[in-house]
């Protein structure tokens, strides 16, 4: 697998200069100096404008600052070779170098840094952004799940849009896609314990799979996020779509022992769940 790693480090010393200097127009400087050297190569294979999934701005100057000091020390030599271990557990058919680009994130995300170890991760149509709060407690550990997670959308997303061109884009896909993603990176890291995952109780699992059995073939963006990332008008959890995905896939790989990830990757989402144990609480 071919791939090249972006590291924006000097290029956020930049901006950080800028505005100690007194510029004070932070997404105009951020534009510059943080996205437009790199933004057309990280979205080179996108069919449409995908500004949306940008990194923003970082306006905490203070912390930004303690947030590259540490940023500065990352190995990045050694992701590179844990980099090339994770893309040889699953084969990509696809001959097109991998970009990989790493930023910092904002300290101000909450959610991130305390639920989310200060490491989140995007897939831009086969490459792939890390955003890296340094300041949250053992980013580092995380850095590599993270990057595993991502590679494997890179992985399905070429298999099921560009060389089956059969994704449907529904609900259950996306639980499937997530579920598939967090059970390969778990499968590298068992030692790490995702707080996205953590487990429900058996009532709470069969009250809210009730719930989604009922929009498992919308392909409403909206109704998706709410199901995926939770929504409390909804009563359901924060990023409850990523348990029953991971649910469903280890459920499915129980049941299917001898079905690796290189062909679970194959298998229509449809299958998945009726080879899991919750087909029979639909």
């Amino acid at each position: 697998m071919k791939f090249k790693f972006i590291n924006t480090l000097a290029s956020a010393k930049v901006y950080v200069e800028a505005t100690l200097k007194g510029n004070s127009n932070f997404d105009k400087l951020w534009e510059e100096n943080m996205i437009k050297p790199y933004w057309s190569e990280i979205s080179q294979w996108a069919p449409f404008d995908c500004s949306f999934m940008k990194p923003k701005p970082i306006k905490d100057i203070e912390a930004l600052k303690k947030q590259l000091d540490i940023f500065a020390d990352i190995d990045f030599e050694e992701l590179a070779a844990e980099f090339t271990r994770i893309s040889s557990e699953l084969v990509k058919q696809d001959d097109d170098e991998m970009v990989i680009a790493f930023y910092p994130l904002d300290d101000e995300n909450s959610t991130v840094k305390n639920l989310q170890n200060g490491v989140i991760g995007a897939n831009v149509f086969g490459n792939i952004l890390i955003n890296i709060n340094t300041l949250a407690k053992d980013f580092d550990k995380w850095i590599p799940y993270v990057m595993a997670h991502e590679y494997h959308h890179s992985v399905w997303g070429h298999n099921w849009y560009v060389l089956r061109g059969a994704a449907k884009g529904d609900l259950l896909e996306y639980l499937i896609n997530e579920g598939q993603a967090d059970a390969f990176a778990c499968s590298l890291y068992s030692f790490l314990e995702p707080k996205w995952l953590s487990p429900l109780t058996n009532s709470e699992d069969e009250r809210l799979w009730r719930k989604y059995s009922l929009v498992l073939d919308s392909t409403d963006r909206s109704v998706q996020e709410r199901y995926m990332f939770g929504d409390k008008s909804l009563e359901i959890p924060w990023c409850a779509g990523y348990y029953f995905g991971y649910e469903i896939i280890k459920s499915f790989l129980k049941n299917n022992p001898v079905i690796g990830f290189d062909k679970l990757i194959n298998i229509d989402s449809d299958k998945i769940l009726s080879g899991s144990s919750y087909s029979r609480m639909l």
